[in-house]
């Protein structure tokens, strides 16, 4: 006798777009997977949300990337997000701990992505997250040279 069991995506509500608090829960190695530009290293971040469903769990995703430094690589541009600046040459030398990033809290911006069979929520940006004031963190430093907007108010205004 078989007993046949399937999938139905329709059971999992989908979390909500926007910007919200989470925790990266885990950092699994997904090795060599297949992509329509051949087979990559890739590793997947997994997150969980501080909002919940209508049961009282947190939301739970995760994105995938490829497993690499490079200045345009998209795991090195999240992970500097997350620490809210660039990384030295010498960090990218000695190489980037993840298991260091799991547990740690941040936000992060949900969006839609519809196909022909259903919506997919996908983290969109990773954004670092401040613990003593519980929101986005605010990179304090101007090293552009330009005025910040409260500056510029003031330099304007005569203030």
């Amino acid at each position: 006798m078989s007993l046949i069991v399937k999938h139905d995506p329709s059971e999992f509500s989908l979390c909500p777009e926007g910007l919200f608090k989470a925790q990266i829960t885990s950092i699994e190695p997904l090795n060599d997977v297949e992509t329509p530009f051949g087979i990559k290293d890739m590793i997947s971040i997994v997150v969980q949300t501080e909002i919940t469903d209508e049961d009282g769990k947190p939301y739970t995703l995760a994105t995938r990337f490829n497993r690499s430094l490079h200045q345009k690589a998209s795991l090195r541009q999240a992970l500097e997000r997350l620490n809210g600046r660039k990384f030295t040459p010498e960090q990218i030398h000695d190489g980037i701990d993840l298991e260091t990033y799991v547990g740690r809290r941040c936000n992060i911006l949900v969006v839609h992505n519809p196909t022909k069979e259903r919506t997919y929520a996908n983290i969109d940006v990773f954004m670092p997250y401040n613990e003593a004031s519980g929101e986005v963190a605010v990179n304090t430093k101007n090293s552009s040279g330009f005025k910040k907007p409260d500056e510029y108010e003031q330099h304007v205004n005569g203030a």
